[in-house]
């Protein structure tokens, strides 16, 4: 009895190992024959490690050739996601790296998508920081040192608002564009054209594949697609004037805050005017983009931010201010052109005008005395154009101002760009729901009140005087460049509006403009200047007290090739401040050097 129940244990234990036993084979050989690639492929996936090159932006060059931005060799501090396992890992990246550890956190969290992709902790890292990563590096598995290319603005803060900077993508953008190949983390432009031609700027990364051992170390590469550099841009812009403008605009700066003006800045704008390409634009304060290239702090980010002087901000295009008497150009024309003046008529500037019991005065209040519309441009007579915008009525005087461009954007390829403001009576009753008053047009005639234009605008008024009317949009971006160095592409100039005027009215203007820097209220500023020049003075009512400082002109005055307008945001008259500048731009233009101090007028004296 014992006998045949101890069979039937030792069958039934029998039949429960063999059922093991091919439990475990077939489990086996799922593994192996239906399973076997996906563990194959994990294997591999573990022993290589895929490291992607990233690939240099784009070269940028001058019109002349030199090099602008270019690219210069760095580290990087990079983690590989799914060999990040060291919980403690983030501290000690927070201590070397300047990085708290919640930006380490995001950053990881983020580059999870593509978990043997590095990501780039801390871009264009110092010596002192490679050192300490390598020291520690058993305490940091997954963390890595990539020699990456990084942005170099070789001028630093030169053109730095038409350049732009380049920065982290966002989510947003990622989202927008990682179709196209991006990644959480990559880097892509941000303002100013690394931003506009991103596109041609940004390369096509290329790719390692490294296999390592279990400590994470690199044992051999096995395969190299090496990355292709970005297209090359060349630019309208010349340096030898870009530099020289935003050296004059600055000593200009600091020389108006010596005489007590409050000076928060200024613009340049310098226009072929025969294509429309920017051979200078500044604006000042500017900013060094190099601080963006490798990720910038949050210290350097609050003081560019928190700047009362902003920094950041484009004035050239992006910020907006009464044109002052340069206005009165679009004045003389509209008056001539609808017959309610003519070259020859002559009016008497006693100094004030007397609308209504109201009296508008002029900048000279003793008065200029007799004067045609040659004269009044010349000494830029308040009373005269008083006298013109109330004969021709705020619509009209509008309807040329739109004509000429004001009011709307030029469509530069700059993010930003401001439209500035063109009133009409219709306007003002939309805007504050009140009637237009006879006194607001007098003072929109002389390019005060509620008119508001760009430094850009101003230029291209300009331009379309010098030109006859033919106006071109403005470009900075002449030729794409492809890998091997040879033109891909050619801009080519677009006329963007004709403004039509009869050939004696064009004259007229031309004539009183002339005479502005000859005998008129720049000719201290152009006193011994070896080509003649057309251009405008302006002093233009801030709202605070203070007057922005206004210069706007066209050179040769006999054979134009290029339209300067300078502004000195509250640096006070214009013969004093802006004037100086705009001279030294066109010394830098046609190669001259001035050894002598510029004599200016007294203070008070002219507009």
């Amino acid at each position: 009895m014992w006998d045949l129940e101890k069979n039937r244990r030792i069958k039934i234990m029998a039949w429960i190992i063999a059922a093991i036993i091919g439990a475990l084979i077939l489990r086996l050989a799922w593994m192996q024959i239906f399973q076997g690639p996906q563990y194959k492929k994990i294997a591999e996936e573990n022993r290589i490690r895929q490291v992607v090159a990233q690939a240099p932006r784009g070269t940028v060059y001058d019109r002349n050739g030199a090099i602008l931005i270019s690219n210069r060799p760095s580290f990087a501090i990079s983690v590989i996601p799914s060999e990040y396992t060291n919980a403690a890992a983030g501290s000690i990246i927070s201590e070397i790296a300047g990085l708290t550890p919640d930006e380490i956190e995001k950053m990881v969290r983020d580059g999870e998508k593509f978990p043997f992709t590095p990501v780039r902790l801390k871009r264009d890292a110092d010596a002192s920081m490679i050192t300490k990563i390598e020291e520690r590096k058993e305490n940091l598995p997954g963390v890595i040192i990539e020699a990456v290319p990084i942005r170099h603005y070789v001028y630093n803060t030169l053109a730095a608002h038409v350049f732009g900077y380049v920065g982290t993508i966002s989510d947003e953008e990622y989202e927008k564009r990682k179709e196209l190949g991006y990644r959480p983390n990559d880097l892509m432009g941000k303002a100013g054209l690394e931003r506009e031609y991103e596109e041609v700027l940004r390369g096509i990364d290329g790719g390692l594949q490294v296999e390592i051992n279990a400590m994470g170390e690199e044992v051999q590469v096995l395969g190299n697609k090496p990355a292709i550099q970005g297209r090359g841009l060349v630019l309208t812009i010349d340096a030898n004037i870009q530099k020289a403008a935003e050296e004059a605009l600055g000593l200009q700066i600091e020389a108006s805050r010596k005489m007590g003006e409050a000076a928060k800045g200024g613009s340049a704008v310098v226009l072929d005017i025969k294509t429309g390409g920017v051979l200078a634009m500044v604006s000042l304060p500017s900013f060094d983009p190099n601080v963006f290239a490798g990720g910038i702090t949050t210290k350097d980010w609050s003081a560019l931010i928190n700047n009362p002087n902003n920094p950041l901000t484009n004035r050239s295009i992006q910020s907006i201010y009464p044109p002052a008497s340069v206005f009165k150009i679009i004045t003389a024309a509209a008056a001539l052109e609808m017959n309610y003046t003519n070259s020859s008529e002559i009016f008497q500037d006693k100094g004030v005008y007397i609308l209504n019991g109201w009296s508008f005065y002029g900048w000279n209040t003793k008065g200029l005395g007799p004067l045609n519309v040659v004269g009044a441009l010349a000494l830029s007579s308040d009373p005269v154009f008083y006298e013109l915008g109330h004969r021709m009525g705020i619509d009209n005087l509008a309807s040329y101002a739109l004509t000429f461009g004001l009011g709307k954007k030029t469509g530069i390829k700059l993010l930003g760009e401001e439209a500035g403001l063109v009133p009409t009576e219709e306007w003002k009753m939309t805007t504050f729901g009140e009637g237009w008053y006879p006194g607001e047009t007098l003072i929109a005639a002389i390019g005060q009140g509620y008119y508001l234009v760009t430094p850009l605008q101003q230029a291209m008024v300009l331009m379309a005087v010098a030109n006859g009317g033919v106006v071109y949009r403005p470009i900075l971006a002449d030729k794409v460049l492809n890998v091997d160095g040879q033109v891909e592409t050619k801009f080519a100039p677009e006329i963007l509006r004709t403004v039509y005027l009869r050939p004696d009215t064009w004259e007229v203007i031309r004539q009183g403009l002339t005479a502005v820097t000859t005998t008129g209220t720049g000719a201290t500023v152009f006193n011994g200047f070896p080509h003649k020049v057309a251009g405008k003075t302006g002093s233009g009512e801030s709202g605070r007290g203070t007057t922005h400082s206004w210069f706007a002109c066209y050179a040769p005055a006999d054979d134009p090739k290029i339209a300067v307008a300078v502004l000195v945001d509250e640096g006070g008259e214009g013969s004093v401040a802006a004037g100086p500048v705009a001279r030294k731009i066109l010394e830098a233009y046609f190669g001259i050097y001035n050894p002598q101090p510029v004599p200016i007028p007294p203070k008070g004296k002219t507009d």
